[in-house]
């Protein structure tokens, strides 16, 4: 419990390592994961740092490392088992298993070879796969072209009278005209921008005929399939042929050689269909090689990045030495808990024995406080906790042995949720969903290290968890399930024939637990359920603001800063139970009391009338707002404790550092200056106690605002409680309105099929609006009143450091998630 409440107790641990032993040091260290190690080298530029080579060849080889997984990303999905590899031993004998023992240079080695096989490859296939494209779209463009030549058009030259009506072929030469052509194929969109531009460049001394071609072909660059037209252009004159073939070639056309002779071009097309069957199958082949070496890499590219990360981390670690000259070896320093200094001995040992050095690694510990050092921040937690311990690390870090509010809002944060949340029904199924989650916990965790949503939820999985189980409590007080009172215990209440009047059963009736459902069928339902819940987020406010100030306690008496008991504890407890811890004590006073047994008092004594008096009026009770005896005597001796509390809070501790500071000057120079100058100048004006320099005005103005921002606070505060009632009926009816105005109102209309479909439309509604909107509604604002109304009376969080232990936690995880 004391590694929850309070941080753990570190060490600042110096160490002498030998330059022969230090990489294995720094990785036996990492394998434990305790030393939060100081980077000795701030000063330093990445590029002065001792081992930057051995980080710039990591990082050489980490994009090696890079280049594998994006081939993997771009390549179709590779089967479970390749030929030739259907033994898992198979991959063991290519060194998956001795990967992290090889040496680095050797490593490197097989990582260039892999890659320079990879790449030839994929070179071969690119060039293989860029020929077959080509024959199956020149292939392709022969047919359709074919087509366009045997067309018979008299569109380009005028009819001849003396054929009788015949049209002869386009590439003939009627009239002794020779006339030249290109055939291709182009983007399908681009078609009529080539039409247009080589209209205007040839002034219309051009012909175009095009035909759309049905199957897809493969774009190069791209390496998409686009769907694309085959054209021929009929041009005359050299001049305007070089013009065309430029323009086309610009928007991105293939030219294809064709003859405009069908038996050429029909060897030509079997010519193309042997030369594109032969290719399929070296493209086949080659395809098939670079499955294999993918496969390859893909089972031992996790073990490769593991070993690349760890050795980069590693070096990056050993940047953060100082080097040693005269004693050949290095300096470090780190933070670890103290309890773990064994454990830090064994595994020093351990890298020494390993590499056979004589000489051990020194230890020496640093007496952190001579030296003005803030240790870092640690909480030992478990899985439960490490998402409320979330919650309030994003507030802030806790400072060095500050108390933890973490093991409080395990409690409080689920229940101030619920309460604005409170119904059974809903409660129920966050209970489930969380249920789920636990269930396929395996799977949604191997999801999380990708999507950050779904991470949220692993994180949150034992928050949501609380969160169900305590709305399903507060549901039960409520007695509500979707917006639906139960009578679970039988209610005490009868209503009249013909009428809402209810009367009650008997005068000893008291429904057990929870409200009792008879209220919610009364005409002041609202009204009631106003007033309870109003007054219990007042009481749990107040309480939970009163737990704050009294957790402050423990932080003063463990810091020994006795003069904040004397006056910030003492008058911040007073301040706050003298005027809102007995309006608490009205409330239940009055809840408690009987008051159809006290004469002359109906019980509707309205106790803001009360709580305005008690500072207007002190001492002055109306005999008819009169709750218990000697009531005004109470208030005028809890008013004057709330008046003298404010200047015990704002000048005492003021004065009394002054008059410590001028002791201590004293005591150390032996007299005290009488001039008014707290500064102890020497001739050039210059201060000689930069060190014990004290600014009163400085350190009283801070304690004013202290008791202005608590005073203002004590009132602002509690009424951000009131959120708590806010929600909980903005939750209450909605829910009702929409059982009633959708579900209800189907029912009602007795229309076959209506129910089913205004059962959809509530469940949905209710999903959305509730089950989402409204929690993480009530999520939010239970955590501002934990992060502002409850921290700020205790926890400070200033100048707090993390403790980030050097270990491979995170390496694995990464090199895990490439495994799945």
């Amino acid at each position: 419990m004391g590694d929850i409440l309070r941080s753990t107790e570190m060490v600042l641990v110096q160490f002498l390592i030998q330059h022969s032993s230090v990489h294995e040091t720094v990785h036996e260290i990492g394998l434990k994961g305790n030393v939060d190690f100081v980077d000795l080298n701030e000063n330093l530029s990445a590029f002065q740092r001792p081992f930057i080579n051995e980080v710039k060849r990591l990082d050489l080889l980490e994009k090696k490392l890079n280049f594998f997984q994006t081939s993997l990303n771009e390549a179709e999905p590779l089967p479970k088992q390749v030929a030739g590899f259907e033994n898992r031993e198979e991959i063991d004998e290519i060194g998956k298993e001795n990967i992290m023992d090889t040496d680095l240079d050797e490593l490197e080695i097989q990582l260039e070879e892999t890659e320079n096989d990879l790449n030839e490859l994929l070179n071969n296939e690119n060039e293989l796969e860029t020929q077959f494209v080509q024959l199956q779209e020149n292939k392709i463009v022969v047919k359709s072209s074919g087509e366009l030549f045997n067309q018979q058009t008299n569109d380009f030259f005028r009819d001849d009278s003396n054929m009788d009506g015949e049209r002869k072929p386009l590439i003939e030469d009627n009239y002794g005209v020779g006339l030249n052509f290109f055939s291709g194929s182009i983007v399908r969109e681009r078609i009529g921008i080539l039409e247009r531009i080589l209209w205007r460049s040839t002034r219309g001394n051009m012909y175009l005929k095009w035909n759309e071609i049905k199957e897809p072909i493969k774009d190069l660059k791209t390496r998409k399939f686009v769907h694309k037209v085959a054209f021929v252009v009929f041009y005359q004159g050299e001049k305007i042929g070089e013009k065309i073939e430029k323009i086309c070639l610009s928007l991105g056309s293939h030219l294809f050689n064709i003859s405009d002779n069908a038996t050429e071009r029909d060897d030509s097309i079997n010519n193309l269909t042997e030369q594109i069957n032969g290719l399929k199958v070296v493209l086949n082949k080659s395809r098939s090689l670079r499955i294999n070496s993918l496969y390859r890499i893909k089972k031992i590219l996790p073990d490769w990045y593991e070993r690349i990360k760890k050795e980069k981390a590693i070096y990056n670690i050993m940047n953060c030495f100082k080097d040693d000259i005269s004693k050949n070896s290095l300096i470090a320093q780190g933070w670890l808990p103290k309890d773990q200094l064994e454990d830090l001995q064994i595994s020093l040992h351990k890298a020494t024995e390993s590499v056979g050095s004589r000489i051990p690694t020194v230890t020496e510990e640093i007496n952190f406080l001579n030296h003005n050092i803030t240790p870092p921040t640690h909480f030992r937690i478990t899985q439960f906790q490490k998402g409320f311990q979330a919650i309030t690390e994003s507030y802030a870090i806790a400072n060095y042995q500050e108390i933890n509010p973490s093991p409080f809002n395990i409690i409080t944060f689920p229940f101030l949720f619920a309460v604005m949340f409170g119904d059974l029904g809903h409660g129920l199924l966050m209970t489930i969903f969380s249920i789920f989650v636990f269930k396929k916990i395996d799977k949604i965790k191997k999801i999380a290290r990708r999507d950050e949503i779904v991470k949220l939820i692993y994180d949150g999985r034992f928050i949501i968890l609380m969160m169900g189980l305590f709305s399903m409590f507060t549901g039960l007080i409520y007695n509500e399930i979707f917006a639906v009172p139960m009578d679970l215990f039988g209610t005490c209440w009868t209503p009249r024939k013909n009428s809402t009047v209810l009367d009650l059963k008997s005068k000893n009736c008291c429904y057990p637990f929870g409200v009792d459902p008879s209220w919610a069928d009364t005409t002041t339902e609202l009204l009631n359920s106003n007033s309870l819940k109003m007054k219990l987020s007042v009481l749990f406010g107040i309480i939970q603001m009163v737990l704050g100030i009294i957790l402050s306690l423990f932080n003063h008496i463990h810091f020994k800063q006795f003069l904040n008991i004397w006056f910030e504890f003492i008058p911040e407890i007073l301040l706050l139970l003298s005027f809102f811890g007995y309006m608490c004590f009205l409330i239940i006073y009055k809840w408690l009391t009987n008051w159809n047994h006290r004469e002359g008092q109906t019980g509707g004594i309205i106790l803001i009338t009360t709580l305005i008096n008690f500072f207007l009026k002190p001492g002055s009770v109306a005999k008819d707002q009169q709750i218990y005896k000697h009531q005004d005597k109470v208030q005028s001796i809890l008013a004057i404790i709330f008046v003298l509390s404010i200047p015990l809070m704002l000048f005492p501790k003021p004065f009394i550092l002054r008059y410590r500071w001028k002791k201590k000057q004293r005591n150390k120079n032996g007299y005290i200056q009488i001039d008014g100058n707290d500064d102890d100048d020497d001739e050039n004006g210059k201060n000689n106690n930069q060190e014990e320099k004290f600014e009163f005005g400085e350190v009283f103005i801070h304690q004013m605002i202290h008791t202005i921002e608590f005073v203002l606070g004590s009132i602002s505060n509690t009424a951000s409680y009131l959120r708590l009632w806010a929600l909980s009926l903005a939750h209450s009816q909605l829910s009702k309105v929409f059982w009633q105005m959708i579900f209800l109102f189907t029912l009602r209309i007795n229309i076959p099929g209506t129910v089913v479909i205004g059962f959809c439309i509530w469940a949905c509604t209710t999903f959305v609006v509730l089950m989402i909107m409204e929690s993480l509604s009530a999520f939010l604002h239970a955590l501002r009143l934990h992060w502002v109304e409850f921290n700020n009376k205790f926890y400070k969080g200033e100048y707090a450091i993390k403790f980030m232990p050097f270990n491979y936690q995170q390496i694995e995880a990464e090199a895990n998630a490439l495994r799945d």
